[in-house]
């Protein structure tokens, strides 16, 4: 009965924590590292297949795949489908057919833009052999017959505004294999299956894949994001981000006039913005998933405007009682 007792407690607890855990209209919040940056719109192309590995897997298709799972999952950035992007155009020209139905028909001109476009190629997918000590991924080998699981890739990420270059790097991912058959490892495994993952050259996609994600993250998660004024109903205000970027009740924010661009006049490079016009101040008295609502301290406020937190301020600290002299 006590076991009993302890068990159901338990199921109590975890139901609450799940509860408290629940998030606004199926919003998730950011990770906190990037909840005040820009996240990137990006595309991930096929990457090319410049490897010779026996089997006939789509490489360049699966390191594809396995990026975008992986940017996906890590909710740092907007990844859109630019290999089916014919048939979405093809299905939204065909709901504008008198044909269909005008109920649930989606609008036209309501696709994102790339920022970012990311391709690369599968320069290596393969055993080598190795003797001696070899250690990775925490598995050591002794021998001189040992085999190393091998995979490198090269990584390209083009700023579509401006066609720039901003990553151009080979990433190389390896695993201690030891004295395996490679037929026998690989025939009846497919690319990205559970079973391949638990393989060397597995490990080794694994590894490519953070350090290509690492670099991705280095170059284009760096812009500042800063809340904007959406509407302004009488005494309140709505303004951008909500659950999603960590917004609180009870937090006060500055709202500046967007200031002027800084363009480089050698080059037409953006090199950043001017501080606009304090506007007035507001207090955040609703959050919902992606937007909050304000109530209007002082000022005056127009949609556009940008939106800065004022920083509380820190209570003074005491100063510490004398000790008594003996």
């Amino acid at each position: 009965m006590r076991l009993s007792r302890t068990i159901y407690s338990l199921l109590i607890i975890t139901v609450l924590l799940v509860a408290g855990c629940a998030t606004h209209d199926g919003v998730r919040p950011l990770p906190r590292a990037v909840r005040d940056r820009n996240i990137p719109t990006i595309a991930i192309l096929d990457f090319e297949n410049k490897a010779h590995f026996p089997y006939r897997w789509s490489l360049g298709q699966g390191i594809r795949d396995r990026l975008v799972d992986e940017l996906v999952n890590s909710q740092r950035y907007t990844v859109l489908n630019r290999a089916d992007i014919q048939d979405v155009i093809r299905e939204l020209n065909m709901q504008s057919s008198p044909k269909f139905r005008e109920e649930g028909r989606l609008n036209k001109g309501r696709l994102k833009n790339v920022k970012y476009l990311i391709k690369g190629a599968v320069t290596d997918f393969s055993h080598v052999s190795g003797g001696g000590i070899r250690g990775f991924a925490g598995k050591i080998g002794i021998g001189a017959g040992g085999q190393t699981a091998v995979v490198s890739v090269t990584l390209y990420v083009t700023d579509v505004e401006t066609g720039e270059v901003v990553v151009s790097r080979s990433f190389s991912g390896k695993a201690w294999a030891g004295n395996v058959d490679l037929s026998a490892t690989y025939k009846n495994v497919s690319f990205g299956a559970s079973s391949f993952h638990r393989t060397p050259l597995g490990e080794a996609t694994a590894e490519v894949i953070k350090k290509c994600i690492k670099s991705i993250s280095q170059a284009i998660v760096r812009e500042k994001w800063y809340p904007g004024v959406v509407k302004v109903v009488g005494e309140t205000l709505i303004f951008s981000g909500g659950v999603d970027r960590g917004i609180k009740v009870g937090s006060v924010w500055t709202a500046h006039e967007a200031g002027e661009i800084l363009i480089d006049p050698r080059t037409g490079d953006e090199l950043g913005r001017l501080p606009g016009r304090d506007m007035g101040q507001v207090e955040v008295v609703e959050v919902e998933g992606r937007f909050s609502h304000a109530r209007i301290l002082e000022g005056v406020f127009a949609p556009g405007q940008i939106l800065r937190m004022v920083p509380k301020e820190k209570p003074d600290q005491e100063e510490p009682e004398e000790l008594p002299v003996f």
